[in-house]
């Protein structure tokens, strides 16, 4: 089921105390968080957010800017808003989360920033979104490790998934902060402790950009420690959206 063709809800959950509004990493599509759905059911309904240029929507045009972006999910995002919520965004989709947050008429009951330095000290990288395809993928696959093997060697898959990619890193490499407001929300800054592109003292400066609580939890791995922490970091979620369920009735 979708909400829209920027919302899924693969397995609406009536009786669910919240939801998490999964945001992907750039590049990335909304499958990338396909077996967190039944894995944090009943409680929790995951919904996907879907970008415009993956997955099934892989034929419309990818967008570039990030603001524009997050206004285009917060549009979609008004029907389920009817019960507490969080957002969990990986990497970029940590960004697009909090811009998203940002613009809703209600705060989320929690963001959850995964593998991502704070929007307002996000590192500066030599910008390579410009360049050949070649040169562009060469870069790509040297800082980046989000991308299977399998994939790599599908020249076909990765002609279809270029613009996307190229898109994304455009939007990173144009972000620019500009809302010095803080959320009204708690802020689990997550990262891998051998991430080489977000170092763990980066992930305390999400704690400037919220009046609630802030924390930081580290995990074994990488940039994608989530694929191999998953049950973890949904522990996480369950214990942190369980105390949202217990305010709510009280």
């Amino acid at each position: 089921m979708t909400t829209s063709l920027w919302i899924k809800r693969p397995r609406p959950l009536p009786d669910a105390r919240a939801r998490l509004f999964c945001v992907p990493h750039g590049g990335g599509g909304p499958s990338s968080f396909a077996r967190w759905i039944p894995e944090l059911a009943p409680d929790i309904e995951v919904c996907l957010v879907h970008l415009p240029g993956r997955e099934s929507r892989l034929r419309e045009q990818p967008l570039d800017d990030m603001h524009l972006i997050a206004q285009r999910v917060a549009e979609a995002l008004g029907p389920v808003l009817d019960r507490p919520f969080a957002f969990l965004g990986h990497s970029m989709g940590a960004v697009i989360a909090y811009e998203t947050a940002q613009l809703l008429p209600i705060a989320p009951n929690h963001l959850f920033a995964s593998a991502s330095s704070a929007p307002h000290h996000l590192e500066e990288e030599p910008p390579v979104s410009h360049l050949p395809d070649e040169e562009f993928l060469a870069e790509v696959r040297r800082a980046y490790d989000g991308i299977p093997e399998a994939v790599w060697q599908d020249a076909d898959l990765m002609r279809l998934m270029l613009p996307s990619i190229r898109a994304d890193f455009a939007a990173y490499e144009n972000y620019r902060w500009r809302r010095p407001g803080r959320l009204a929300c708690p802020i689990t800054a997550m990262g891998g402790d051998a991430d080489p592109l977000v170092p763990v003292d980066s992930l305390t400066r999400w704690a400037e950009l919220t009046s609630g609580e802030a924390r930081v939890q580290v995990f074994p791995g990488g940039h994608f420690y989530l694929a191999d922490e998953r049950a973890a970091v949904q522990r996480l979620i369950r214990e942190s959206l369980g105390r949202v369920a217990s305010d709510s009735a009280a």
